[in-house]
């Protein structure tokens, strides 16, 4: 058959190889066109969805209605957003311009913490030129230039951060509309669809909902757990430029393997610039316990089933959403990955459970098959053992009906011979022989002579004659 030609196979998959690239390809442009529109109602609709999940455990409270739900989580919401744009944001803008004005005092420090670091290396026979190896000489020119980059882009800074605030705004402003559609209209419009694929519809976007909902809220709350601890010990160990490192690293920590470590080292190298020795182990025990706390204990309970899958598709998830749409795909990537994963393994099973019952059904068919065979060769068995029971029986009634015969024709022939004269008498019938009808005689005697009926009077005669 052509299905089974090795060209015609060969074909179909280079077509089908060529088709995935022509699909991410035009995926690829789509997104470049319109990726940061679609981004938008993306968040919007999962800030939705978790404003929706909020609603609906406020209304748990009795007497709790879900319009003054829905009015007090935004106005909790908008409260926050406000604090934040007028206090945490020109505050931040503030750290980060004076951390640059301080840039090349530390830079002149340099040059102290990489002799006493040689120093430490050579205590233990490491003899280690990181003067040449890091080109300290060179730090104060890229600290000027540093400063003056910073110092100059802070108006392009603060350009940037009103963007985030309208883009902010824009996500929420779409989101109340989504908590207040409630999920109604889409509910209503998967309803067209045919049964089974409304209900695979719904598993899909059920399990979209939930490993989104699961990954945003988990890892929002450890990165506020992780931020305002960075804040707080670098407040109380007077080091600079707190609130923005803090900002920094927690946005840091969402990214999955290197986020940890990079969360720690911005702080650590700040409290070693710009601080001392205590100030540095401080901020180092402190961050580390922060850390190891969440992700040992609260990582596992917060994010639940969203992250569960191999180390490698994480990687891949943060590298691709890296690649195409920046940190913010970075971050989304790994919840969409879990998705995917998600997916794969249900509909895999599905597939499984399908196969196993199709394997079930083949054995249930075959036995069924067997014992059809089974059945039919006992039945077979007992209609030859009957007929065969039969052929015993036809040839015992045969016997017996021949030994009743030879049985009457020696029982007359005794009777010829006691009474020579004439008839003889007839054997009374029996139940089992069947009685004689008295016509009947025998054709002759033993001595030839003609006897019964058709002996006439003469033929008397001559007999009586003879005997006297």
């Amino acid at each position: 058959m052509i299905e089974r030609n090795f060209w015609f196979r060969t074909a179909i998959v280079v077509i089908a190889f060529s088709a995935i690239i022509f699909l991410i390809d035009t995926m690829r442009r789509i997104w470049d066109f319109l990726g940061d529109l679609l981004l938008v109602f993306f968040l919007a609709y999962l800030v939705g969805s978790l404003i929706i999940h909020t609603v609906r455990s406020l209304m748990r409270i009795p007497g709790m209605k879900r319009p003054l739900a829905i009015l007090i989580v935004y106005l909790v919401l908008i409260s926050i957003l406000a604090v934040i744009g007028a206090l945490v944001i020109p505050a931040t803008i503030t750290q980060v311009v004076e951390l640059a004005q301080r840039i090349p005092a530390y830079v002149e420090r340099l040059p102290e913490f990489v002799t006493a670091a040689e120093d430490y290396l050579a205590g233990f026979d490491i003899e280690v030129d990181l003067t040449t190896l890091l080109q300290v000489e060179q730090l104060g020119g890229i600290a000027a230039n540093l400063q003056e980059s910073i110092t100059s882009n802070a108006i392009g800074l603060l350009g940037n951060v009103v963007a985030v605030v309208l883009a902010i705004s824009l996500i929420i402003v779409i989101s109340f509309y989504v908590v207040l559609d409630g999920g109604r209209r889409l509910n209503e419009a998967l309803k067209v669809l045919p049964r089974n694929a409304e209900r695979e519809t719904r598993y899909v976007l059920g399990v979209i909902d939930e490993t989104f909902r699961s990954y945003l809220r988990g890892m929002m709350l450890i990165s506020l757990i992780y931020g305002v601890g960075t804040a707080s010990v670098m407040l109380a160990t007077g080091l600079p430029a707190a609130l923005p490192t803090a900002l920094v690293s927690s946005l840091l920590l969402a990214v999955p393997f290197v986020g940890d470590w990079l969360a720690l080292a911005l702080p650590l190298i700040i409290a070693a610039v710009a601080g001392d020795f205590t100030d540095l182990i401080t901020v180092l025990l402190v961050l580390l316990f922060i850390q190891q706390v969440m992700l040992n204990i609260l990582s596992p309970r917060i994010l639940g089933s969203a992250v569960r899958m191999p180390a490698m598709l994480v990687v891949i998830a943060v590298v691709l959403g890296a690649r195409l749409a920046g940190i913010t795909g970075a971050l989304l990537g790994v919840p969409t990955m879990g998705v995917i994963y998600t997916l794969a393994v249900h509909y895999g099973m599905v597939i499984r459970q399908r196969r196993e019952a199709e394997e079930q059904a083949r054995i249930l068919e075959s036995r069924a098959a067997t014992t059809r065979a089974a059945e039919s060769r006992a039945q077979a068995e007992e209609e030859a053992l009957a007929a065969l029971e039969a052929m015993a029986a036809a040839e015992a009634l045969a016997e017996l009906e021949a030994a009743q015969a030879a049985a009457e024709s020696t029982s007359q022939q005794h009777l010829l011979r006691d009474d020579p004269e004439g008839e003889p008498q007839q054997a009374p019938a029996t139940d089992d022989t069947p009685a004689q009808e008295p016509s009947v005689r025998p054709a002759s005697d033993a001595r030839g002579a003609p006897t019964g009926d058709d002996a006439s009077p003469g033929g008397q005669s001559e007999q009586q004659g003879v005997s006297r």
